[in-house]
């Protein structure tokens, strides 16, 4: 079984947007999956977030990783996360069952 997991490595904000200060607008995340016997697989990416005056607002000093996964989530979608799902699935099984062979030292050396 492979254990899915987001990391967030930068928020982007503008300092004032819609009457509210430091509202994030992009976000750049890593989407990693580490099977039961600890090969892994990751994608990297960043999503757009977009607020808008009226709408429920977060103080960026408030924010959690759950909150920015659920924007993250949200922008991408279920098909384009079972996408990303099935990349990560295919670079384990790369690794657990390797297709290619990496050569590092040429035969003639």
């Amino acid at each position: 079984m492979t254990t899915y997991s987001w990391t967030f490595s930068t928020l982007c904000a503008y300092v004032e947007k819609a009457g509210e200060s430091d509202v994030v607008y992009r976000v750049d995340w890593v989407y990693r999956g580490v099977d039961e016997a600890g090969y892994s697989g990751h994608i990297a990416g960043t999503s757009a977030c977009d607020y808008e005056a009226g709408n429920p607002f977060i103080s960026f000093s408030d924010l959690e990783q759950s909150d920015v996964q659920g924007w993250v989530t949200t922008s991408l979608g279920a098909d384009e996360i079972a996408a990303l799902t099935a990349k990560i699935d295919t670079q384990i099984a790369g690794l657990v069952t390797p297709t290619e062979l990496v050569v590092r030292v040429m035969p003639w050396s």
